[in-house]
């Protein structure tokens, strides 16, 4: 092959490469609905990242799980079904008396599995935080959760796993 072949082919991989990067960032940057009933579904665990951890300073807190009908139903079979909805709430803690205590509420991680976010298998993300129970996070922000959950393919890219 030839050296102008040569450079027309890597670019026409780079051109490949950056379109996908792109398809996908926006698919995982598609917003989900904030879950307005979701303290009605059930609790699938609860913890508490304290001080020690190595995540407290981007995770410290009370996280409460939380799973629509659907997701318990993932959870029990290790397959998500499609309206699978799971919930990260979380709070921050605080001392009183010698107790811990939750604190005031910081923000809700939101994984909804649909058809419509194929190339982040099956999965879309967001992030609220604030009162605002209308605009989640950016693209970026939904694509490194997209990113992390990668991590558990074998799991059908969900993390936390069902209290019996």
């Amino acid at each position: 092959m030839r050296f102008s072949q040569r450079r027309a082919v890597s670019r026409l991989r780079l051109l490949l490469l950056v379109a996908t990067g792109v398809a996908c960032a926006a698919e995982a940057g598609a917003p989900v609905p904030f879950p307005s009933e979701y303290r009605q579904w059930a609790v699938t665990k609860s913890l508490v990242v304290g001080p020690e951890s190595k995540t407290f300073a981007t995770r410290g807190g009370f996280h409460h799980y939380y799973a629509n009908a659907k997701a318990v139903e993932g959870f029990r079979t290790g397959q998500f079904p499609e309206g699978s909805v799971v919930i990260d709430e979380r709070l921050e803690a605080r001392q009183a008396d010698g107790a811990t205590l939750e604190g005031p509420w910081t923000s809700l991680a939101v994984m909804e599995k649909a058809a419509r976010y194929q190339s982040t298998g099956g999965w879309g993300f967001d992030l609220f935080t604030g009162q605002d129970r209308t605009r989640g996070a950016s693209a970026s922000v939904r694509a490194a959760c997209f990113s992390c959950h990668s991590q558990r393919k074998d799991h059908d890219f969900v993390f936390s796993e069902f209290r019996e």
